[in-house]
């Protein structure tokens, strides 16, 4: 990141992801992960401690935007004179859980990413006591997404919007041209956003951050109980060190289940990792993009 952009710190707030029966998944995602679900417009609101999701009419897998939360008014003008002054163009930003001033840009794969301030009045969610699933740790962390043009969303993410590479995986170590994977943070946390090189552009997965190994057993009979299989892990991934575990909503969507995720300090360069199973899970089998 240049030392310049004003992006650190932001965290990733919400997405909004598509269905073509945007009820059905908004319940599957009230029942997996404690989500409390409210109607939200034409859309529904979807919150619970640490975790936040819009869920509306679109295509089926699909991702309207990734809304990343800033600090304050001021970070959030000082990332709009930022990204225009990288000659990156600003849209009307869609998502209606922000101020209508958050800034909207889109990556050279179309995703649109979203930097503002959450609306205040949303509704709170109850007691975490209310719904089992409710009471486990699992703050929205990371987002990532399948792209076959690597290289310019490398430059649109690290040069044109700021954000710190942490990792890359490459087929020769040695040929930084090679990248196969990369990995980038706005904040201490190894990653908030990653992409992996593919045949064409889809979502890969979205991640929530647990408190640690004993909330996968929790996590873990929860999904069972509601006989949601577990289709990836347990594991360890080599960038960012944490524990995983993934299971699937019904768009065939992966979510993912983190742990002892690395911090990394802002002025540390990124590493290099081989491409191979290895890497992607320490532990075992791996998932090698197609």
């Amino acid at each position: 990141m240049s030392a310049a952009s004003p992006i650190w710190p932001a965290q990733l707030d919400h997405l909004r992801l598509e269905s073509d029966d945007p009820k059905a998944l908004a319940d599957f995602y009230a029942r997996a992960l404690g989500f409390e679900v409210h109607g939200f417009g034409e859309d529904f609101l979807l919150q619970a401690p640490g975790r936040r999701q819009i869920i509306g009419k679109g295509e089926r897998g699909g991702r309207t935007y990734h809304a990343y939360r800033l600090q304050n008014e001021r970070q959030l003008a000082e990332v709009r004179a930022y990204v225009q002054a990288q000659g990156l163009a600003t849209e009307p930003s869609p998502a209606k859980a922000f101020r209508d001033d958050a800034v909207a840009v889109r990556d050279p794969d179309g995703w649109v990413s979203v930097f503002g301030l959450p609306k205040p009045g949303l509704p709170s969610p109850k007691a975490a006591n209310a719904i089992p699933a409710r009471a486990y740790a699992a703050r929205l962390q990371h987002v990532v997404v399948a792209t076959p043009n690597l290289a310019p969303m490398i430059e649109f993410y690290e040069k044109g919007l700021g954000f710190v590479a942490s990792d890359y995986v490459l087929l020769d170590e040695d040929d930084q041209s090679t990248k196969r994977v990369a990995f980038w943070r706005t904040d201490p946390e190894h990653h908030c956003f990653a992409a992996f090189q593919a045949s064409h552009s889809k979502p890969d997965h979205h991640a929530y951050e647990t408190s640690g190994w004993m909330d996968f057993r929790d996590w873990g009979d929860h999904l069972a109980n509601l006989e949601i299989p577990v289709v990836w892990g347990p594991g360890r991934h080599g960038p960012g060190n944490n524990l995983f575990f993934m299971f699937e909503d019904p768009n065939g969507d992966r979510i993912e289940l983190s742990a002892e995720l690395e911090l990394l300090p802002r002025e540390m360069g990124p590493r290099t990792w081989p491409h191979t199973e290895r890497t992607v899970n320490l532990w075992g089998a791996g998932w090698i993009r197609q």
